[in-house]
């Protein structure tokens, strides 16, 4: 098969799985998901973003939302007026798709959707899921590329792309109205970026530009993370930076820049600051956050990374392999904002939410461990623990939304009470401690045998 047909039938799998969860598991009204499109029926509606009269007329029951309160999610701002606490990119994106879809919900008639426990508002939100699905099969279809240029050969990309996005961080995700699946995205193209021929300035350098300036308005929290990946891409084009001419060199700065500027002066305008009405009382972000959101983010039996992607384990052999050192300022920028939340594990929402734009860095950094014996065989056995918590998962995917009371019900169908081996952050024990240095220590070394059953090989560049 060619490259292309590769590429066509990984996104048709990812799709056929990601669809097929969709149909049997989905929280439909709870969480921020139904107050972004809140945003999209008061823009559509009213033209405005006071949601005043949208909540009071329960206007959430055009997205399936019925009885839908504003709660913590819009308050009044300076001028009075109730307004989202949430930043409107993904509403404004999701608009027309929004406009569609609840135009086409309301034509089929209640008494057929009813035979499929569906309302008319239910099935306007399952079509929006379409549209965010597309976003992230967009993401891997950009990946895909990217590793290509990265000398992966269309077989191995294919694989590598399929295997990370049937981890449970996108496979529970890859349908949900955050702002996650666009920062994927954004991710995406700026692997695409890295791996492309670095002496050339095209039309992809500012399509990159151009997404990651406008990200904040998805989520303010991205706001470092956009500036890491555009000094990650604009540092490996730098010699093509020195021959544009100064007029395009100020276009490109300018293309990055206004929109955080632009969404700085609108969040002063209504909330007399520039952090946003989340900030008006502190920052929702603290050390005693950290302490347990850094280590939580990874090994918490309820919400860490290793345990719902065993691949991630081999993060640091990948990264040792490949010694693409530039990618950990991006991990950084979004790891440590992400884990000093007050709520580090996502609020409800499906596992691992918080690092689902890493994934693309991620399949880079494997490529490295794709070269040697040790890295195959290692991602091969991490690959089968992954493919059975996804199964479960899928199967019974309500178990893909943790409860913060400490236990991982995917996990438990397997080892039963043998999960409270791993450290629990968001419900902490004495012995809290005592397992994540257990947990952390059987990590370093899984990745220091890989790491020396690696090291006869050459370093793998993927800017090559």
């Amino acid at each position: 098969m060619s490259s292309r047909q590769y590429s066509r039938l990984t996104i048709a799998a990812l799709f056929l799985i990601y669809w097929g969860l969709t149909t049997h598991g989905k929280y439909s009204n709870s969480g921020d998901e139904p107050h972004y499109l809140m945003m999209a029926q008061s823009l559509r509606a009213d033209r405005d973003l006071d949601l005043s009269n949208n909540y009071a007329l329960d206007q959430g029951a055009s997205f399936g939302a019925v009885g839908l309160q504003h709660e913590l999610h819009a308050i009044p701002a300076r001028d009075g007026r109730l307004r989202p606490v949430h930043d409107i990119g993904v509403a404004v994106t999701l608009l027309p798709v929004y406009a569609v879809a609840t135009t086409v919900a309301s034509l089929v008639p209640p008494d057929f959707l009813r035979r499929f426990r569906m309302s008319q508002g239910l099935f306007a939100y399952a079509l929006i899921s379409l549209a965010v699905m597309a976003v992230v099969l967009l993401a891997a279809r950009v990946t895909f590329t990217a590793l290509e240029q990265a000398g992966l050969e269309a077989t191995r990309a294919a694989a590598v792309v399929f295997v990370m996005w049937g981890t449970v961080p996108i496979l529970a995700n890859a349908y949900e109205v955050f702002p996650e699946p666009f920062a994927l995205l954004v991710t995406a193209l700026a692997a695409r970026e890295w791996t492309a021929a670095t002496e050339t300035w095209t039309r992809r350098t500012w399509i990159l530009l151009a997404a990651a300036g406008a990200l904040p308005w998805y989520h303010r929290k991205y706001a470092v993370y956009a500036v890491a990946l555009a000094v990650v891409v604009l540092w490996r084009k730098r010699d093509a930076i020195v021959r544009l001419p100064l007029a395009s060199r100020a276009a490109a700065a300018i293309l990055f820049v206004a929109p955080s500027a632009v969404l700085a002066g609108w969040t002063y305008y209504y909330w007399g600051n520039i952090g946003g009405p989340l900030t008006l009382d502190r920052p929702p972000f603290s050390l005693d956050a950290f302490a347990h959101g850094l280590p939580g983010l990874l090994l918490d039996r309820e919400n860490g990374l290793f345990w719902w992607a065993p691949v991630c384990v081999l993060l640091p052999a990948a990264l040792a392999k490949s010694r693409q050192w530039a990618w950990l300022l991006p991990l950084a920028a979004l790891i440590i904002p992400s884990a000093a939340h007050d709520q580090w594990w996502a609020g409800f929402s499906p596992a691992c939410r918080f690092v689902v734009p890493l994934m693309p860095i991620l399949c880079l950094l494997g490529v490295g461990l794709l070269q040697c014996r040790p890295g195959r065989f290692a991602i091969a056995v991490a690959i089968l623990p992954q493919v059975l918590i996804a199964a479960y998962g899928w199967q019974h995917p309500h178990t893909l939304w943790p409860r913060g009371d400490g236990h991982n019900r995917v996990l438990e169908a397997f080892v039963g009470a043998a999960d409270t081996l791993l450290p629990s952050f968001r419900v902490p024990s004495t012995s809290t401690l005592g397992l994540t240095l257990l947990a952390l220590g059987v990590v370093a070394a899984i990745n220091a045998a890989v790491i020396l059953g690696c090291r006869p090989g050459t370093p793998v560049s993927v800017t090559s």
